[in-house]
């Protein structure tokens, strides 16, 4: 069980389709917020207000799940108060997803906001004070699904992180029918998802990260195709082969699924703070 806390408004949008998921709990921080576990916060002038006026939260997340999933963008000034609500949960597994939008398309102050927030997010998933600082490049994943109409944007956008993360949380907690998986370096704890074509053996990452050390990939297969496709282990395991560079550990899990369509997720492992 997991518990995930959206905060701000990207935050709580993402973090909402988690809702309809029994394996998570989900927290919804934001301004003017009404609703079943969610905590209005005041609205402030400036980010240094929102880490000044941090509220105590103990009370509203007192029911927290021992992983936490933080969801927040950096940019917004709402995002001040992250540390300080982070500060409330002790002794928990804190996992930080970052949504990071067009660096370009940010004012100044957002920028600014951005830039702080990204390293020092990333700074403490190194030095072991969170697990895992996870970076979510919003242009990526635009750039990834093409064409869409506007307001269908942010919900396309929103699915496809969901559907990745928490596709892969759950064949983590499933036995895959072969495993040739490893557990990342200690000392990796920034990453990236993202999602592979096997048979066009396309890879597209949702943040360029740099300085990859270990990387696994989750396939889905049906049932069909396990039983029927004697070619499908060779082609997984050469392609697997051609993806093997001198410095990053390739590794994979096979899994049973019940969908139609095969699809594969990656996981992708650094130690080095991102740019």
């Amino acid at each position: 069980m997991h518990t995930v806390i959206g905060l701000g408004l990207s935050g709580c949008n993402l973090a909402e389709l988690f809702e309809a998921n029994a394996d998570y709990k989900v927290k919804l921080l934001d301004c003017d917020i009404e609703g079943e576990n969610c905590f209005s916060i005041r609205a402030q002038a400036t980010s240094e207000d929102y880490e000044k006026n941090t509220p105590d939260l103990t009370d509203f997340l007192s029911d927290s799940s021992e992983k936490i999933i933080f969801i927040v963008d950096g940019s917004t000034k709402i995002a001040g108060c992250s540390l300080q609500i982070l500060k409330q949960l002790k002794n928990k597994e804190i996992n930080i997803l970052y949504l990071r939008n067009d660096i370009e398309m940010l004012g100044s102050v957002g920028k600014m906001q951005d830039r702080l927030a990204f390293n020092v997010f990333q700074e403490y998933a190194r030095s072991g004070i969170f697990k895992t600082s996870t970076l979510i490049s919003i242009p990526s994943i635009e750039n990834m699904l093409g064409d869409m109409p506007i307001l269908e944007y942010n919900k396309n956008v929103n699915r496809v992180i969901y559907n990745t993360v928490s596709g892969i949380k759950k064949f983590e907690s499933q036995e895959a029918i072969i495993d040739n998986s490893s557990n990342p370096k200690e000392i990796s704890r920034i990453l990236t998802y993202g999602v592979y074509d096997l048979e066009a053996n396309v890879e597209k990452l949702f943040y360029p990260i740099d300085f990859i050390d270990d990387k696994c990939y989750y396939f889905g297969i049906n049932e069909n195709e396990l039983k029927t496709n004697n070619k499908l282990f060779r082609l997984i395991k050469d392609r697997m082969r051609e993806k093997v560079l001198d410095r990053t550990k390739i590794s994979y899990r096979i899994h049973l699924t019940d969908y139609e369509k095969n699809f594969c997720y990656v996981t992708a492992w650094s130690r080095k703070v991102q740019e």
